[in-house]
């Protein structure tokens, strides 16, 4: 096995800049490989997020035991799916049999609701501030309140492994008003990158798999094509190279270690 190889990277977009220590594996990788620093990146720019919005005036009031938004329909990237899967999947028998049941029961009553089917065309009157059919599928199945898998006491119990979208999602409207989402307006702070859709497209271009989320809901279904896709390993400076290209302006020189 080679040698791992450390690297400065140097990050920006329109809306900031970072700088950032990482280690590159010292033999082929997988795209999930990645996501470590990603989630590291997004816990970097959600903290600029809420600085910016505290000094503006308009501090987040996210909370902990606050998880009205963990019953929204969640999408993830194919790479972040396969990643809880494959979390799932290493957890204790008595623990995995838990969550696996939560998953299949939401499952079931979303499957039951119909809302999936339905026609979202016209506007809603219960839900008066979803104002495309995207949004109006949103409010039905928030409606619902089928609760996140990994939601327990109203706090996320993978917090440390949880997706990119959850880490970038902040509010500073009253933490009341997400418990009323599309019937009260909920001011979100804009991340300044989207690092979860930066990880699909790259994915996309790396294991050419489809450049789509999904719901986390269905996260544990098998998709045998896609995983296998997404298992290839290929060399780790490539893998880190095309990610931060989807992301932004990069630079990267090497840390000597002598």
């Amino acid at each position: 096995m080679s040698q791992a190889a450390r690297f400065r990277i140097h990050l920006q977009t329109p809306g900031w800049a970072i700088t950032a220590s990482v280690e590159a594996p010292g033999e082929a990788a997988t795209v999930e490989s990645w996501l470590p620093l990603l989630q590291a990146l997004a816990a970097r720019v959600s903290e600029m997020a809420r600085d910016a919005a505290a000094a503006a005036g308009q501090p987040v009031s996210c909370g902990k035991a606050c998880g009205a938004c963990c019953r929204q329909p969640v999408a993830i990237s194919l790479v972040e799916a396969q990643a809880l899967a494959n979390l799932v999947a290493q957890m204790p028998p008595p623990r995995q049999g838990e969550i696996r049941r939560r998953f299949a029961e939401g499952r079931a009553r979303l499957a039951q609701s119909g809302i999936l089917a339905a026609d979202y065309a016209a506007p809603d009157p219960a839900f008066p501030l979803a104002e495309t059919p995207q949004q109006r599928l949103g409010a039905a199945w928030f409606s619902l309140q089928i609760a996140c898998p990994f939601l327990e006491d109203e706090s996320c119990s993978i917090y440390d492994e949880r997706p990119l979208v959850c880490r970038e999602h902040q509010v500073t409207s009253p933490a009341a008003a997400c418990a009323r989402l599309y019937r009260e307006p909920v001011d979100r702070l804009d991340p300044p990158v989207r690092l979860a859709e930066a990880l699909m497209r790259a994915a996309a271009k790396l294991a050419g798999v489809p450049a789509v989320t999904v719901p986390l809901l269905m996260s544990l279904d098998p998709r045998e094509e896609v995983d296998a896709a997404l298992a290839r390993t290929r060399d780790p400076r490539e893998l880190l190279e095309t990610l931060l290209g989807e992301i932004g302006e990069w630079r990267i020189e090497p840390i000597d270690e002598a």
